[in-house]
Parts: C-alpha cells; structure tokens; sequence
C-alpha cells in the first residue's frame, strides 16, 4: 500500500494526528511495530443549524469555513502494541474553519478513557483531551457510543447499518473530506500533526473496498444526542461542543482498522 493510501486512512477515520512508517500489507506481522494495532468506532459527520456557537468555539486564529461541518467520533483502541499505552477509546469534536484560506479542521474537545493517553495527547500533539467514561457498543447491526463523566452522560451516539449501502452521495461526502488537514494548538504554538495528509488522494471507503480483510466500513443511519449541562464546567472541557445543534447529519459510518499506525512528528506552522 502507497504511503499515501495509508495517511488517508487515519485522517478519513479519526484526524488522529502523527508521520507514519508504512510496511507492505501481506504477512500477519505486518502490524507488528505500529503502536496502534486495531481499533475501530463510529464517525459522524453533520451540518450546524446556525454558527453562532460554532464560531465561539473556533479560535481567533481561525475563519468560519464556506460551509461549516462538525465532526464528531467515537474510537476504541481495543489493541495496542505491548510497549505502549493501554487499549484505551475516545470521543472527540472537530470543527472545520479556515486558516490563511484554507481548509482545516480543529479538535474543540477529546475526552479519553486513560490518563496517559490525556498527557501524551496534550504534550506532544496538542489535543485538548480530558479524562472520562467512554462506552462503546458492537451488537450488529447496531453500534453505539456514549461519553459520561462524573456519572452523568454528556453525548449519546447510535448507528443502524441494517440493509444499508452506500449511496452516490455518500461516496461524494467520502471524497469531498479526504485531505484536509488537521491543526492543533501546542505550548501556543500551532502545529500541524499529519503534514502528509494534504497529499491524500484515496479515501476510507476506496480503501475498505480494495482491502476488505482490513478495512472495513458501514454506512448506516445516525442519531446524536448532546447533554452539554451534563459535562464539567471548565475550559478543557468546553461544554458548548456537545451543544452545537443539528441541521443534517451528511455521512454516518462504523470502521474498523486492522492496519495499524504509529505516531511521529508534527510541524510548526509559522504565522
């Protein structure tokens, strides 16, 4: 597989962010030496009713896109490499802005269920992560997040895959997301994780279909539901994130990766 096929693959899933170092696909080994070995969630990808709340959450920094989309994901990490961190998962909320007009997306929140994986988000990629309760839920053809702290549930998230194939549309939305870059804050500086990821020609689906020993994807039919008043009232946190009301939910699918990654460096992007 193409170095180029593959940073797709972890952009389209997750903007789980890093360099990689790509073996061939093949042996059983083949995961061997990446950190992340399989894991597997639900994406979500839908248009905002109005951009006031949107916007407040965006950094300065940042413009408001043409058309502005929040991503919203669940993730579980159920196998890791022995060397690294525990199997942990993850909830996250990205918005797409603009930055010195391009197109970007920036993490608001990521919550996770591992304090190493929090520090080590923060440090070294600039993910403002917190601490958390993440469930998720494999009972085909239903798969289902939900993200509580303080035993209060803050975001509920369900995905129906019954007798559901992929439309026109959908394959459009899969090829109009592939690409975009990913930037994040760090020490105050801004920084870019997956600078390859802007030469991404194949997406998630593309990739499912060519190795469906490895990829696999499901679209299917989404709900989402925010508690913001349920989450914790402080900066990490930023409650407003669960809130951002629903307009349309463009493209809803479960994946699974059997490849593998490993993160890398990031880099600074000059003002």
């Amino acid at each position: 597989m193409k170095r180029t096929a593959y940073m797709i693959v972890v952009l389209a899933l997750m903007c789980v962010v890093g360099i990689f170092t790509v073996g061939p696909l093949g042996g059983a080994a083949y995961s061997q030496d990446f950190m992340y070995k399989e894991f597997d969630g639900v994406m979500l990808f839908y248009t905002p009713k109005d951009t006031a709340t949107y916007r407040a959450l965006l950094p300065d920094a940042f413009d408001l896109p043409d058309n502005p989309l929040v991503e919203v994901f669940v993730i579980d990490y159920y196998k890791m490499a022995p060397w690294a961190l525990e199997p942990y998962r993850e909830v996250a909320v990205f918005l797409l802005a603009k930055y010195k007009g391009e197109e970007i997306w920036h993490c608001i929140t990521m919550p996770v269920t591992s304090e190493r994986a929090r520090i080590g988000g923060i440090r070294n990629l600039g993910y403002p992560k917190v601490l958390a309760e993440v469930i998720f839920d494999r009972k085909a053809p239903i798969f289902s997040g939900s993200l509580k702290a303080d035993g209060k549930t803050i975001l509920e998230l369900s995905l129906d895959t019954q007798d559901r194939s992929v439309t026109d549309k959908e394959r459009e939305w899969f090829r109009r997301l592939t690409g975009i870059p990913s930037l994040n804050f760090r020490n105050g500086k801004l920084i870019d994780p997956v600078p390859a990821a802007r030469q991404a020609k194949t997406n998630m689906l593309e990739l499912s279909e060519k190795y469906p020993q490895t990829f696999k994807v499901q679209v299917g039919r989404a709900t989402l539901t925010g508690h913001p008043e349920a989450a914790p009232n402080d900066n990490d946190w930023r409650p407003k994130a669960f809130g951002i009301e629903i307009k349309e939910i463009v493209l809803a699918y479960y994946f699974q990766n059997k490849y593998g990654f490993s993160f890398g460096r990031v880099k600074e992007i000059s003002g």
